[in-house]
């Protein structure tokens, strides 16, 4: 059987520059030092405030939902 869970990630916003045209845009890219995902949305938010040095350079960042699908077992009720 399978199930869904949620997880959430920690991502900033970072201004790029592209070599070729000179133009810049703004990119989202991992945080470095986050976890790679939190059990709450919550968590990433308290992450985010707890840790200046790591978000020094992300002044924005967005927490997104991250959707595993997990293969898990389950005893079948049905056999005696």
């Amino acid at each position: 059987m399978y199930r869904i869970v949620t997880k959430y990630t920690l991502v900033g916003f970072r201004s790029e520059t592209d070599p070729v045209n000179h133009t810049h845009h703004m990119a989202l890219k991992p945080v470095p030092g986050a976890p790679h995902d939190f059990e709450t949305e919550q968590a990433a938010f308290d992450w985010a405030l707890g840790n200046h040095e790591d978000m020094r350079h992300h002044r924005e960042f967005v927490v997104l939902p991250v959707h595993h699908m997990v293969l898990t077992w389950q005893p079948d009720d049905t056999v005696a």
